[in-house]
């Protein structure tokens, strides 16, 4: 009969790159640790300690520091980017990811503008017809007092979508 310990699968740790990857980058960009933690807003004594490996950055401070040296997150962790063949990896998915991101962005950006104009075909219609209507009965008046709220609503819903596009694209740069 097998024990526990010959039952349970072996685990196998995946590498971890931090450490040396975070000083391979760093000196590739020619910045000092002190440089490099005035850009992400920390003190060198915490770059000091990722590079030498004995801590590690938290996921916040770790994507600060991904976005800034260009590469993603997950290949500063899990590849050796001293080799040159994987950090040009590195390089060109990150850049491939970030041409991704900004067409996205471009796209959501025209579909604003398109639901803006349509939203305005709307308006301009909807005062076309109040304008010919005449005298509206109850009902139309009603309807007429609905469509005020609800295009209302839209504008400032539109107006907030704009908004959050422009941080978004803020982030993205």
């Amino acid at each position: 009969m097998k024990t526990k310990e010959a039952i349970k699968p072996a685990t196998q740790a995946l590498p971890n790159f931090i450490a040396s990857n975070l000083k391979v980058l760093r000196n590739r960009k020619g910045w000092s640790q002190s440089e490099l933690a005035e850009k992400v807003n920390l003190n060198r004594g915490n770059i000091a300690s990722y590079e030498s490996g004995s801590a590690e950055p938290s996921i916040c401070k770790l994507l600060r520091i991904s976005n800034l040296l260009q590469v993603h997150p997950r290949d500063i962790t899990r590849r050796d980017l001293s080799d040159p063949n994987e950090l040009l990896l590195a390089q060109l998915a990150h850049d491939e990811r970030q041409t991704e991101k900004n067409e996205r962005l471009a796209q959501l950006r025209h579909r604003a503008i398109e639901l803006t104009e349509l939203v305005q075909s709307s308006r301009k219609l909807f005062e076309y017809k109040k304008r010919n209507l005449g005298t509206p009965c109850k009902e139309t008046a009603l309807f007429a007092a609905q469509y005020e709220q609800l295009y209302e609503v839209t504008q400032q819903l539109l107006e907030e979508h704009r908004e959050l596009l422009g941080e978004v694209g803020c982030q993205c740069d």
